[in-house]
């Protein structure tokens, strides 16, 4: 069961390391930053009429991950960064610099990665609409967000899968639909560790 943004927030803020506060000294108003500026990234992506989806950390907290993330992550269908260079004055009036179309740089100083994978199209195809906050958002399915792990391949996403897997129900052969034979290994090795913990 998915789990709604801001319970999925303070569920980490729970567990948050408190050294947090010496590397973001205003981390109240740097988690409202956060989120005014991933909800005017979505008005920005609706006005425009560009798909995406929400990935990443974020993602990662809706289904079912703990640990905290200053990331803002989305995919945005091919063709995105034309469709933004276009419409400097949309991008102003939600906050955005018009200058960089390959990242979004918010007026608050948060900056949002728009994440280059092949799969992009597909991954905002299936994304889930999601009540993030007051608003509304698509986020991108567990699958796609594990596959999207697995093909990022870091440290962190191991444990972001693993969280996934707490909490949804996934399916073995969708996975290995969207990734290599290497990279499923990887995601049964990650599952293995998984359940055997689970068990203990």
């Amino acid at each position: 069961m998915a789990a709604p943004l801001p319970e999925a927030l303070e569920r980490a803020r729970r567990g948050r390391v408190s050294t947090r506060h010496l590397t973001v000294p205003d981390a109240e108003t740097h988690d409202a930053d956060l989120g005014q500026a991933l909800h005017d990234a979505v008005s920005l992506f609706r006005e425009l009429k560009i798909g995406y989806a929400l990935v990443g950390g974020l993602a990662a907290m809706v289904h079912g991950r703990s640990r905290y993330t200053e990331d803002v992550d989305f995919v945005a269908e091919p063709g995105h960064e034309s469709v933004l260079a276009e419409h400097p004055d949309a991008m102003s009036r939600h906050g955005f610099d018009p200058t960089c179309t390959w990242k979004l740089y918010h007026r608050s100083g948060i900056a949002i990665d728009l994440w280059k994978d092949k799969h992009a199209a597909g991954v905002v195809e299936r994304a889930v609409r999601r009540k993030l906050g007051p608003r509304f958002a698509k986020v991108a399915e567990p699958h796609d967000l594990i596959a999207m792990k697995l093909r990022a391949d870091r440290p962190q996403d191991d444990y972001d899968i693993s969280q996934v897997l707490s909490r949804q129900s996934i399916d073995d052969a969708v996975v290995r639909r969207r990734v290599t034979a290497g990279q499923f290994r990887r995601f049964r090795a990650i599952r293995e560790r998984f359940e055997k913990n689970a068990k203990t």
